[in-house]
C-alpha cells in the first residue's frame, strides 16, 4: 500500500487547540490543501468526520471519482479544557510539559492518550488490511497523523508530540 497522510489546512479561527471542535477550513486552508494535493490521485480516500478534513476529502473524491469513507475514529484528540484556546491563553510552560510528557501532564478533562491511540489504530489497521495494493490518502489531524506515524515507525506514543505536523503537510509511506 502507498499511504499518504495529509493534515488539514488552516481552519477558520487560526492556531488553537481545536481538538474535536468542528471548524471549517479558511480560504487559506483550502488553498493549502489544493496545493498539497495538486497532481496526485488515489485509489481510496479516508477522512476524519470533522469539517476541516471531510469537506476537502469529499471534494477530492468527487473530482477524482475516488471512493471516500469517513471514519469517526479519525476525529482529533479531545483536548478537554484546552479546546478552543491558544498556547498563549493556556501558558507556554503547561503546553511544553504536555508535549514532553502527555501522560502525566494531560490537559484537564482531555481524552486519554492510550484510548485515542486505540481508536485511531483500530480504523487504520482496517484500512491497512483491506487496501493492501492501493494508493490510500488519509485526510486527518495532527494528532491522528502522529499516532499513525508512531505506529508505522515503531515509536512510543508518549513521544508523539515531538513530531511536528504542520497545516496541509503530506507524507508518503510505502507499506
Amino acid at each position: 500500500m502507498k499511504l499518504d497522510l495529509l493534515r488539514h489546512g488552516m481552519p477558520i479561527g487560526g492556531r488553537i487547540y481545536r481538538g474535536n471542535q468542528d471548524d471549517s477550513l479558511s480560504k487559506k486552508g483550502w488553498q493549502q490543501m489544493l496545493d498539497a494535493s495538486q497532481g496526485k490521485s488515489w485509489d481510496y480516500i479516508a477522512s476524519s468526520p470533522l469539517m476541516r478534513c471531510a469537506e476537502f476529502a469529499k471534494y477530492l473524491s468527487n473530482n477524482q471519482s475516488t471512493h471516500c469513507k469517513i471514519f469517526n475514529n479519525f476525529k482529533e484528540l479531545g483536548f478537554g479544557d484546552w479546546q478552543g484556546k491558544s498556547t498563549d491563553s493556556i501558558g507556554q510552560t503547561l503546553v511544553d510539559n504536555f508535549k514532553l510528557d502527555p501522560i502525566s501532564h494531560r490537559p484537564p478533562n482531555a481524552e486519554n492518550l492510550y484510548d485515542f491511540q486505540a481508536r485511531v489504530l483500530s480504523s487504520f489497521k482496517d484500512i491497512e488490511l483491506h487496501h493492501t495494493n492501493e494508493s490510500v490518502l488519509i485526510v486527518a489531524h495532527a494528532g491522528v497523523i502522529r499516532v499513525i506515524k508512531s505506529y508505522l515507525l515503531n515509536l512510543p506514543i508518549e513521544k508523539m508530540f515531538t513530531m511536528e505536523v504542520i497545516c496541509a503537510s503530506s507524507e508518503r509511506f510505502d507499506l
